[in-house]
């Protein structure tokens, strides 16, 4: 049985971004299973202790499973992203 691997977690243009990857001992060769979710920075501040995602970040979170994985630029552009941030996220994707 698999789990999530959260491999990047950070602000990216103004927006809290979490990158997660499934692992699982079946994937072998195929492509990696990629959730991402975006919240407001704003959302996903606690009071002094920096950027965090919080129960506030649950709300208001876009959740991105692309399927490709090659659609997952195109999505982070779609939601406002610009190019060059999109294509740094999905850079952050292990090979």
């Amino acid at each position: 049985m698999g789990e999530w691997k959260t491999v990047y977690e950070d602000e990216v243009e103004e927006r809290w971004v979490t990158l997660k990857v499934y692992e699982s001992e079946d994937n072998g060769d195929e492509d990696p299973i990629v959730r991402v979710t975006v919240a407001p920075l704003e959302d996903a501040e606690q009071d002094e202790g920096g950027p965090t995602p919080g129960a506030g970040a649950e709300v208001s979170s876009i959740p991105l499973e692309p399927d490709p994985i090659e659609d997952l630029e195109e999505e982070l552009i779609e939601i406002g992203f610009s190019p060059v941030a999109a294509a740094w996220i999905v850079g952050k994707v292990p090979a």
